[in-house]
Formats: C-alpha cells, sequence, structure tokens
C-alpha cells in the first residue's frame, strides 16, 4: 500500500511539474523581434496595429533606421505627413547612402502632390540602391498617380522581383492592370494581394472588383 502511496504522489508532481512547464510565460520579444512584429503587421495594411508597436519602441529609446522608416510610413497612411517627415529625416541625417529616408521624403512630396521633388526622390533611392524593392514600388505608385500606366506596371513589376509577397505591389498593379482591361492579370495579382493581407482596409473593396470581372 505504501509504494502504491509513494507512486501517486510521485506520479502527481511529475504532471504538476509538466503542467507549470507547459504554462510558463515565453521569453519576452526582443526589441528587433517586437519591430519585425510590427513591420509585418504595416505590410499586411494594418497600420494601426503597427503604429502602436513602433511607438512603443520609440518611447524606449529604441534607435533603429527601419523604426523611423516604418513609423514615418505608418503615419503618412494616417495623413500626418509633418510627423512623418520627422522619422524619414532621422535616416537622412543618420545613414545618407541609405535609399529608405529618399523614399520616406518621396512620400512625403506625394502626400503634399509635389509629383516633380517625390520623382527626384525616388530616382536617387534608386541610384542608391538598385536593388530596393520599396524604391521601385514608391515609384509605381507615383507613376500611377501621374496616369502613367505602363510605367508604374514597370515599376511594380520589378518590385515584386525583388520581392514577391509585397501585398501592396499586387494591389497597386492589380489596379493598373484593371485600367487597362487585363482582367486574367487584375484577378492573378488580386487574389495574391488577398491572400498576403486578408484583413487588410482595401481587401473589401478588392473582393467586390473581382465579384464584377
Amino acid at each position: 500500500m505504501k509504494k502504491r502511496t509513494n507512486r501517486f504522489w510521485l506520479t502527481l508532481a511529475l504532471l504538476s511539474a509538466l503542467f507549470l512547464g507547459l504554462n510558463q510565460a515565453l521569453p519576452a520579444q526582443t526589441q528587433q523581434e517586437r519591430l519585425q512584429t510590427g513591420i509585418a503587421y504595416f505590410e499586411a495594411g494594418k497600420t494601426a496595429e503597427a503604429k502602436a508597436i513602433f511607438d512603443q519602441l520609440v518611447a524606449e529609446n529604441f534607435v533603429n533606421n527601419d523604426l523611423y522608416y516604418y513609423l514615418g510610413s505608418a503615419l503618412i497612411k494616417q495623413k500626418n505627413p509633418e510627423a512623418a517627415l520627422t522619422q524619414f529625416n532621422k535616416i537622412l541625417q543618420s545613414a545618407p547612402n541609405s535609399p529608405y529616408g529618399y523614399i520616406g521624403k518621396a512620400q512625403y512630396d506625394i502626400a503634399k502632390a509635389n509629383y516633380t521633388s517625390a520623382e527626384t526622390q525616388l530616382n536617387t533611392a534608386v541610384q542608391k540602391d538598385p536593388n530596393c524593392a520599396e524604391a521601385y514600388y514608391h515609384r509605381g505608385l507615383l507613376r500611377g498617380y501621374q496616369k502613367k500606366l505602363d510605367l508604374a506596371i514597370a515599376d511594380l513589376q520589378k518590385c515584386l522581383q525583388l520581392k514577391g509577397n509585397h501585398a501592396y505591389a499586387h494591389y497597386n498593379i492589380g489596379l493598373a492592370y484593371y485600367q487597362k482591361g487585363r482582367k486574367d492579370l487584375t484577378i492573378t495579382h488580386f487574389q495574391k494581394f488577398l491572400y498576403l493581407a486578408p484583413e487588410a482596409p482595401e481587401a473589401a473593396q478588392v473582393k467586390a472588383l473581382l465579384s464584377r470581372i
């Protein structure tokens, strides 16, 4: 009887230890890991969630040019270009050879409808790094605003060659193909956008357009 009792308590102790181990808190994410989470949110169209992470990192005095770029980009989406420019200028000051400060400045210029300056900034970004997908993405957007659809498509295609999972490149090239009447390519890129960013604010619009094709 004593052996059974001892075995019972030993089993109970082992189960308790296992339970506590399974429910132990996971290690806290590093600041870099949290930044990557915020960037993933931003790229999936979850701007508010992304910005909340970026703001917290800024409050913790985390110094990182990717943080400044994506926080600035989130502020552009939230219609706050002046605050965005402050973030982009940090990159230009600390890393003048990085394309991202110029891309950020172009976003500011586009928000102010200063397309000539934006084009200069984006051409500089491409010169700084010919393999920067973001530079081609934003130049594609700019050319779309200028109604230069063929040039816009060329830049967005280049972006996707460099970064095939760029959700908003698929969205915007889909819109360009829609305007050109290329239903096949519109469907392809819109479906890819919905796969990559199913909860993006533009998802409902994309679904509506697909239902009419």
